[in-house]
């Protein structure tokens, strides 16, 4: 019977007793048996494999992210100031979005760039109208407006950016095309 054996393991190419080389074999009812703990051993493998290269995938897959993409907003106490003195940029089209006389943002797109939306309304902006705006920001939303400049990924300006919300998705396209996501609406002050 041992023979037999022996002849089965060379044709199958497998070991009968262990050699330290490969998963040990039992010979059972005509065919090779793997002992249960050879049979856990491998699946844990194959499981530190597909684990292993899963985080490999997911460490590219940031690395790709951590170039940007988009632009952003850079907080500026000058940008503020400009907005807050009723300053108006020359050779900058205005936009608002929100409400027209109680905007949730106001920009100021270089001429230079061409603002992809259908959510900013244009407005021909004068710096008595600039004030009474921002008047209305200040008192009726809670967070107090800021400005910041309008950057793209390469951190060239496009334009300016005056809200209570301090966060928004810039990005350029091709033809000096921007696109800047108008902000959410702010919170409003509570009434006494």
């Amino acid at each position: 019977m041992a023979g037999a054996c022996h002849v089965n393991s060379l044709q199958i190419g497998g070991a009968l007793e262990p050699d330290g080389i490969g998963p040990q074999r039992r010979f059972h009812d005509g065919r090779f048996v793997m002992l249960k703990t050879e049979i856990v051993e491998i699946k844990t493998q194959a499981y530190r494999l597909f684990y292993g290269l899963f985080l490999a995938l997911m460490a590219l897959a940031f690395a790709g992210c951590s170039t940007p993409v988009s632009g952003r907003l850079q907080s500026n106490p000058a940008v503020t100031e400009m907005f807050q003195t009723g300053r108006i940029l020359p050779d900058h089209q205005y936009f608002i979005s929100g409400f027209q006389r109680i905007p949730y943002a106001i920009i100021a797109v270089d001429n230079h760039y061409q603002l992809r939306s259908s959510h900013w309304k244009p407005i021909d902006m004068d710096s008595a109208s600039l004030n009474q705006l921002l008047y209305r920001m200040e008192h009726v939303y809670s967070l107090k407006p800021r400005g910041a400049w309008i950057l793209d990924h390469e951190g060239n300006r496009l334009g300016a950016w005056y809200s209570s919300r301090y966060q928004t998705m810039v990005k350029r396209q091709k033809d000096n095309q921007i696109v800047v996501v108008n902000p959410d609406p702010p919170d409003l002050r509570g009434i006494p």
